[in-house]
């Protein structure tokens, strides 16, 4: 598919793409064997099982950034979640929180650990870093994580890395195991 001014039928582009599948296939079959099946005992909240199947295909498909977005958005309906039905507090009250907000109160009530909300902390300020577009914030989380082989190095190689070792693949992978695992932990099959 070349340059802007080209024009395609249908026909081209329906070919486009399946080659194109077909040369990513292998690739999504080696995410799709990275993650856990996980079965949930328990009805989740409002969203949660479309954001989380979402967040699966999205790490499947390779769309990193938006896995990453979304596994703010599913520990926030979590937090807020857990915190309503442990707390007492409202919809209203709780949605007035921050997600560094909810992350300190729902440590306070030992909803989460200190590992949890280190964690949630972590995945909060990359979440600030992609939205706002910091890419100052996020060459800097990328050094802070992966150490000096990223220093010196565009932005760009930590989003478009030439493997799934390390950058935007190997925190997405992270951050959609650890949502998983606390999705489960709250909602999973109960003894």
């Amino acid at each position: 598919m070349g340059g802007a001014s080209e024009t395609v039928n249908e026909e081209e582009f329906r070919r486009y793409q399946i080659s194109r599948d077909q040369k990513t296939l292998d690739g999504k079959i080696k995410k799709w064997k990275q993650l856990q099946p996980v079965t949930y005992g328990q009805s989740l909240p409002r969203l949660m099982w479309e954001y989380v199947t979402t967040a699966d295909e999205m790490f499947i498909d390779g769309h990193f950034i938006g896995v990453v977005l979304l596994c703010a958005a599913v520990t926030e309906l979590l937090l807020a979640d857990q915190l309503m039905t442990r707390s007492g507090m409202t919809r209203d009250e709780v949605e007035r929180f921050s997600l560094e907000q909810m992350a300190i109160l729902s440590h306070r009530l030992q909803i989460v650990t200190d590992q949890e909300k280190n964690t949630i902390d972590e995945l909060r300020k990359l979440r600030n870093a992609l939205i706002h577009a910091n890419a100052g914030k996020l060459g800097k989380m990328a050094t802070k994580r992966y150490g000096d082989f990223y220093e010196g190095l565009d932005t760009e190689f930590y989003l478009s890395p030439v493997s799934s070792e390390g950058g935007i693949c190997a925190d997405a992978l992270r951050y959609l195991g650890f949502t998983r695992d606390l999705t489960f932990r709250f909602y999973g099959a109960q003894p």
